[in-house]
């Protein structure tokens, strides 16, 4: 394993590199919250040296730190976006195609990335794990608020999402870290505390926003949406319209709870691999 750090609008970010680094391809790899990228480690191990791996640490993780930890708009996701790119250009060497894996917050960052300019020319593919676009999302709220067949799904995804609403309340977001942790998935990883703590500025930063006003959530990267069917915090119908935005889509259900990527780990490198 090599590491080195990216200085990104007041944040360092922790990059390590893994597999081959002569390989033709490159694939990074982005974890949501509360995780850093060690949660990708079972999966690093799957794809073993036949391509060249990159993952980092995003703001309010691992070894990543932020100038101002407690200003909110230090978390947003256009920071997030200059992060991607900031580690992307500092991969050295890098000669192939690059493809994206992420999962939970790491794919509703990689969301805004991917309506970058530059990513079609950046990004050879995008694999989405349990993390919709909080664009897509806004819509499909939308959508469903005026159609009285679909609140029940609309209701559905509130209350899995209470732990959200609960992190912009102040008396309330020192306790539910904690809380979710009690209550998670026997076939969760055990987050450290301190990312517990630090992300819950992601949430506080982006969702009210992004969910009052945003920018259509148009994807040119080929992408695959994987839609754990068992999925805690996520339903498996917010999938559902994304073709309206991404014109090569594939979306795989997966007979799986929300960590996927930690628990599945070779069938996860299988879907990257079919993309490479």
């Amino acid at each position: 394993m090599r590491t080195w750090t990216v200085d990104s609008y007041g944040a360092r970010i922790a990059v390590y590199e893994y597999g081959d680094p002569l390989a033709s391809s490159t694939v990074l790899l982005v974890h949501g919250y509360p995780d850093d990228h060690r949660i990708f480690e079972p999966m690093i191990r799957a794809l073993g040296q036949r391509v060249r791996i990159v993952a980092y640490d995003t703001r309010g993780g691992g070894a990543t730190t932020v100038d101002d930890p407690d200003s909110v708009e230090n978390y947003t996701l256009a920071r997030l976006t200059e992060d991607t790119f900031a580690v992307v250009d500092s991969i050295p060497d890098r000669t192939g195609p690059l493809h994206v894996f992420a999962h939970d917050w790491g794919s509703v960052q990689m969301w805004e990335t991917m309506a970058a300019p530059r990513a079609a020319t950046t990004f050879a593919s995008f694999v989405s794990v349990s993390g919709p676009s909080l664009d897509h999302l806004r819509e499909v709220s939308r959508a469903r608020a005026v159609s009285p067949r679909q609140w029940a799904s609309l209701a559905t995804q509130l209350v899995r999402s209470w732990y959200i609403w609960s992190f912009h309340v102040p008396v309330l977001r020192r306790f539910v870290p904690s809380m979710m942790a009690s209550i998670g998935s026997e076939d969760a990883p055990e987050p450290e505390r301190r990312n517990q703590q630090r992300g819950i500025a992601l949430y506080r930063a982006n969702i009210l926003r992004r969910l009052l006003f945003g920018q259509d959530p148009k994807c040119e990267v080929p992408t695959t949406v994987v839609v754990p069917l068992h999925d805690r915090f996520l339903s498996a119908d917010l999938a559902d319209g994304l073709e309206r935005w991404i014109p090569d889509l594939h979306v795989m259900k997966v007979d799986a709870e929300h960590w996927w990527p930690y628990t599945h780990p070779a069938d996860a490198a299988k879907v990257v691999l079919s993309r490479v």
